[in-house]
This record gives structure tokens, sequence and C-alpha cells, in this order.
């Protein structure tokens, strides 16, 4: 076995004992492979543990499984453990096994229902092709100066009014620094299809030099200055499979959103005053009176 597959297999296993790793639902019958202070381990939850890996090899399916199988005692060791403290009383915990629970079947519906989706034909991977030459026929790799700032909502005209008054960049990260401002910065290569769409968009649009500012969250603002870029286009051919995917995960979520929209409209969700969504909120103030 290669030194780095074993290294992975080793750190895949120590994963389960962090993690939150379920036991099959009860009424599946599987082999039970060991057993801890009467707490079975079935072969069907070593295996599902050991598909995590993809193919292997006899030998390498021969060592995953008793690492795995030793994490896995672990694991139940430790569980046993903490319950015999009560810890799986404690309200924190119990929430978090529920959102644990939920999450669950939550991607087990996904995956029956949303899996197989039609295939996009080759008229809409062209379409897509063509419809965004920033990832495909005028694709570039950008060098771009980052700079991530902790801004009261109060300051932003006074930083922005700096920023496009600075001579340099270097001079705007000198004035960041004596105003005390909490800062990282940080330069980075990126090719258009590791940068989100909204700020692609943008980048693909300016020339070197040139700087942006993103209101990423409330007190937070990042700058970018596009230092160069260069252009390395990819054909539609090459580009096939990378657009058939990204077509494929497009229906997928089309499909879960519509299907979330009627599962919306077919329950009941009441709120407790003071959490509603705004607009929620507006239109069941505006209700007339009976």
């Amino acid at each position: 076995m290669k030194p780095h597959h074993a290294s992975f297999i080793a750190l895949a296993a120590a994963a389960i004992l962090l993690s939150g790793c379920e036991k099959p639902a009860t009424g599946v019958k599987s082999e039970t492979v060991a057993t801890v202070a009467g707490d079975k381990i079935s072969a069907a939850e070593l295996n599902l543990a050991l598909s995590s890996l993809g193919k292997l090899n006899e030998a390498q399916t021969a060592e995953a499984k008793g690492k795995f199988l030793q994490a896995m005692i672990d694991q139940r060791l430790v569980a046993q453990a903490a319950q015999k403290a009560g810890l799986d009383k404690e309200p924190a915990v119990v929430i978090a096994m529920a959102q644990a629970s939920r999450q669950v079947l939550a991607e087990a519906y996904a995956e029956r229902n949303f899996k197989d989706v039609a295939k996009p034909s080759e008229t809409e991977i062209a379409d897509y092709y063509n419809q965004h030459p920033e990832l495909f026929s005028q694709r570039r790799v950008y060098r771009i100066q980052e700079l991530e700032l902790k801004v009261d909502a109060s300051r932003m005209p006074e930083v922005e009014a700096k920023l496009k008054s600075a001579h340099s960049m270097g001079d705007f990260v000198t004035w960041v620094k004596e105003q005390g401002i909490e800062g990282k910065s940080a330069v980075a290569v990126k090719p258009a299809e590791q940068i989100p769409l909204p700020l692609l968009g943008r980048l693909s649009q300016m020339k070197d030099g040139q700087v942006t500012v993103f209101s990423a969250r409330p007190g937070q603002v990042l700058i970018q200055q596009l230092l160069e870029s260069q252009l390395q286009p990819v054909s539609l051919e090459q580009s096939h499979s990378a657009i058939e995917r990204a077509l494929t995960v497009q229906k997928r979520k089309d499909l879960m959103e519509a299907d979330l929209k009627k599962l919306r409209e077919a329950s009941k969700i009441e709120y407790t005053s003071g959490y509603a969504p705004a607009a929620e909120a507006k239109a069941s103030d505006e209700k007339p009176a009976n």
C-alpha cells in the first residue's frame, strides 16, 4: 500500500471518532462484526464507512476495515462514557443530536428524489458555454490583492473616500494601520472558475490596477485590486464535462427548490411574535381584522 493512501485511511478512521457517525436504522438485518458492552457494530455500518474511501484493492480493504472497526469501537466507548456522565441529557447536546438526525433525513430525501435528473442536451451545454465567456472563451487567470477589513458602517464613507484618493494600495494599507482598523491582506492567484460569479463579472471587466469594493457582511468589507490577468481560454470540447456537471447540479437545485416550495405551501408554519420574516410579518399586519 502506498504511504499516502495508508495515511489517508488512518485519518479517515480517526475522523470517525470525532464525527457524529450514526448507526444504521434499527431493523436493518446485517452481520454483527463487534459488540461493545452490548452495543453492536454491524457489517453494514462498517461497509458504509468504508465506502467513503472509494475503490480499494484487496490489501487496502483489509487494512481499512481493521482501522475503521477499531475507530468505531473507540467511538462507542467514548459515547457510552458520555451517556454515563449524563451528557446526552444536556440541552445543547439534545439539540445537536436532533439536528444531526434531521440533516441525515434531509440528505436521504434529496438523494432519493433528486439524484436522477435529465442529462443536459448538447444545445444546453453549448448555450451555457456561449453565455459565460468569462469562464470559457475569455477565461483568465487573475492575480489579486485582497484586503479584508472590519469597519463600522459609519466609517465606510471615510474608508471609500481614502481608497479613491490614495496614490497606491500600499498607501491605503498604511492609512488603515494608522487608523487602527483591523484587517488582513493577501495576494492570491485564481483562475476564473475559482471565483464566485458575481465577483468574476466585475473582475472580467476590470483593467490591471483597478479596485473593487464588496460589503461581505455587516461590519466587514472586502477590497480587491486586480494586479494582473492572463488570458487562458478553454474550448467547448475541453469544458464539456464541467458544464454538464454544472447544469446537472443546477437542475437538481431547481427541482429541490420547487419541491420545497410545495412542502411549504402544504404545511402550516407558525412563527412566534418577532420571528416571522419581514415580508410575512408585514402581510400579517395588513390583514383586515375580523
